[in-house]
């Protein structure tokens, strides 16, 4: 009715590459595959979408996005290097989202963790964003259940990718993680 606004579909993208990714301009690549998806996804139902890749240093397109072109030329860029996940940039999303807080998918190997553990402030940002956030998921490369259970506890819904080239098996559970129990 005319007294519940219309939900638009919000993404943010949070996509690893760094070295241990592979390149997406030369070889497949679930992990990029699955970010272009997200994307274009909220996009064609009306909705908008953002990105931040992330090596050493995060290169953020951080307007609100409604082209499908723009975004999806800008996820194909690789940067190498090592893994720094932006716990700074997260924490100010957080904050600048307000009420509107929208889904948010951290797309990442087992470097994630050593960012994660690496300073006490980053499980706290990690936390509070996954507390406010519709949905907040993790597409972990090369991870084992040991080192997944403290996000899993923390309500983030994790996906385990144990093939980069799975690319039916990486939709699906992703599609699992979005929308089970709707």
């Amino acid at each position: 009715g005319m007294e519940v606004p219309l939900w638009q579909p919000r993404v943010e993208v949070y996509l690893d590459v760094s070295g241990s990714m592979p390149d997406p301009r030369v070889t497949r690549n679930a992990m990029t595959l699955a970010a272009q998806v997200l994307a274009t996804g909220a996009i064609r139902a009306g909705g908008r979408a953002r990105a931040t890749l992330y090596s050493s240093a995060p290169v953020v397109y951080q307007e609100w996005c409604r082209s499908e072109r723009e975004l999806s030329r800008f996820l194909m860029h690789y940067v190498g290097a090592g893994t720094a996940f932006p716990f700074d940039l997260l924490r100010e999303s957080v904050a600048g989202c307000g009420t509107d807080q929208p889904i948010r998918v951290v797309i990442t190997d087992h470097d994630f963790d050593h960012n994660y553990r690496e300073k006490p402030d980053n499980a706290r940002v990690f936390a509070e964003a996954v507390r406010r956030s519709p949905h907040f998921v993790l597409l972990l490369h090369g991870a084992d259940d040991g080192w997944m259970t403290p996000y899993r506890e923390g309500g983030a819904r994790v996906i385990p990718v144990t093939d980069r080239e799975d690319f039916p098996g990486v939709a699906a559970a992703l599609s699992r993680a979005l929308f089970e129990g709707v």
